[in-house]
């Protein structure tokens, strides 16, 4: 089928904004080539959000063409959440070591919840891994779960960098520029929670975020419908 006029002129335009952005990004790997110039640091910085841009722009020629992205169920099977969590953080205790971090539990063992398993453990490895991602160097995690009002809750709460109010509202967008910067130079790879929120969706679930403001931590708080 053809594009209309809008949607040519939509692709025209983010072809155009693609290549610039590629063209940056390859300056900077021609510039890199070699002995690293003193200013690599910034270069790199430059690269990086040039390839956000690129993604997000991407994101949003998806949204305005009406592609759905969310993705769909599995198999629903029965599941202990407690125990989801405990393989969750267990796959992830290099990364804990690494850094080491502490990850403090309380967690309500009795609880089940109905849903794809796969789905499931990914959207807890996202919370985790953003906790790790973005707490310093020694800091300790917290992570709860509770029965409230026929849901199951996981909060998971680190003493990181935290978010002003800005970086809070595009936290679940794709690809986001956000200014908070990893504590030990890993990767942004700012899409993972918004997919995280999908998965949580899927499940009738929600997923939501608070921070007191910079350097003060982050709470993410997961709420599932309780099996019954």
């Amino acid at each position: 089928m053809k594009a209309s006029a809008e949607q040519a002129e939509r692709l025209h335009r983010f072809t155009h904004d693609l290549r610039n952005r590629l063209a940056g990004i390859q300056q900077v790997l021609g510039q890199l080539q070699g002995s690293p110039p003193d200013d690599a640091d910034e270069l790199l910085l430059f690269a990086e959000q040039q390839f956000f841009k690129a993604m997000r722009a991407t994101e949003d020629l998806l949204d305005d063409l009406h592609v759905d992205r969310t993705g769909s169920l599995g198999d629903s099977v029965r599941l202990n959440l407690a125990d989801t969590i405990a393989r969750c953080i267990g796959s992830l205790n290099h990364r804990f070591e690494r850094k080491r971090q502490t990850v403090q539990l309380d967690l309500d063992r009795s609880l089940h919840i109905q849903g794809d398993e796969h789905y499931i453990e990914e959207l807890v490895l996202a919370l985790l891994s953003n906790a790790s991602k973005f707490s310093h160097v020694a800091g300790a995690i917290q992570v709860s779960l509770k029965a409230e009002g026929g849901h199951a809750v996981l909060t998971v709460a680190d003493q990181g960098i935290g978010l002003d109010e800005e970086d809070r509202k595009q936290v679940f967008t794709r690809y986001a520029w956000l200014k908070g910067r990893p504590t030990t130079g890993e990767a942004q790879g700012r899409s993972t929670l918004g997919r995280a929120r999908q998965w949580a969706q899927l499940h009738g679930g929600e997923l939501t975020v608070a921070s007191p403001g910079p350097d003060l931590g982050s709470t993410f708080v997961l709420r599932m419908p309780v099996a019954t």
